[in-house]
């Protein structure tokens, strides 16, 4: 296994913990490091030429505050967009799944054999596929197997000539819409923050804290309340863009309720009857 891959993982691994634990996690790290630096510098720089430091990583400040400000800005927007994609990904499959179950009202449709099928799916991507998303895009495959009990059911309603062809045109629609949006949802389980991304925000953090601590060198100890909002907004910045990048783990994940909502509505036969064989 490539040392990239490893970081890619541990990478995912944090984004799968809590947003608490995340920013307790950011947090703790940043303190440790800014205290450690601090104590460093503070020994290993003699007084009279802190001042001179100061005056160079002043200089620097802006330069890289800009720089990590426009990184985090910047991946978190990619994150947030990719996570409202995940979400509009999971209505638009639900919606499908709701168009199936009306277009299985049709007079001919067999629409309580549909219904059933349609039932047996979604049950089974919500208790046995979902839990499965946060390790990737493999899918589960009784839920592939559902789908495809789906698609045949709705192929054969759809070769039957004495069904009007709206009808099965309807079906068709809505069962390959379910299919694609799926296929979305797959892909997008196995989404990963860029690895080089995080760390250029992460070690652009790390130098401007360095800077900060060298900037308050030669000042009154007070100044140090200034240091400790900057981390806590970077430690912050940082667990947000984590939390984000994985959409079906950690504290800001996408979850299954559109479909188990149609779901529930179809165990109520709102749409009509299930068939209770097979």
């Amino acid at each position: 296994m490539s040392p990239r891959s490893r970081l890619s993982r541990i990478v995912r691994a944090l984004a799968g913990l809590s947003s608490r634990a995340l920013f307790g996690l950011a947090l703790a790290w940043f303190v440790t490091w800014t205290a450690a630096i601090y104590v460093v510098l503070d020994t290993v720089v003699a007084d009279e030429h802190q001042e001179g430091l100061a005056t160079i990583a002043g200089s620097l400040m802006t330069a890289f505050g800009a720089l990590f400000a426009f990184l985090t800005a910047f991946v978190i927007t990619i994150e947030w967009n990719q996570h409202r994609d995940v979400e509009h990904t999971i209505g638009l499959e639900a919606d499908a799944c709701v168009r199936l179950a009306w277009a299985s009202e049709a007079p001919g449709s067999d629409g309580d054999a549909v219904r059933a099928d349609l039932s047996a799916y979604l049950h089974s991507v919500v208790e046995d596929e979902w839990p499965t998303l946060s390790q990737g895009s493999e899918g589960c495959t009784a839920t592939h197997d559902g789908m495809r009990a789906l698609q045949r059911r709705v192929r054969l309603i759809a070769a039957d000539p004495a069904v009007a062809h709206s009808v099965t045109a309807d079906l068709i629609k809505a069962a390959d819409h379910m299919a694609v949006t799926r296929a979305d949802r797959l892909n997008a389980a196995g989404h990963d923050l860029p690895t080089p991304l995080f760390l250029l925000a992460f070690l652009a953090g790390v130098v401007l804290t360095l800077n900060a601590v060298a900037v308050s060198l030669h000042l009154e100890r007070g100044y140090a309340i200034v240091i400790g909002g900057l981390v806590l907004l970077i430690a912050m910045d940082l667990a947000l863009l984590l939390a984000l990048s994985t959409p079906f783990t950690g504290g800001l994940q996408v979850h299954a309720r559109p479909l188990a909502r149609v779901l529930a509505d179809l165990e109520a036969d709102q749409y009509g009857p299930r068939s209770t064989s097979p």
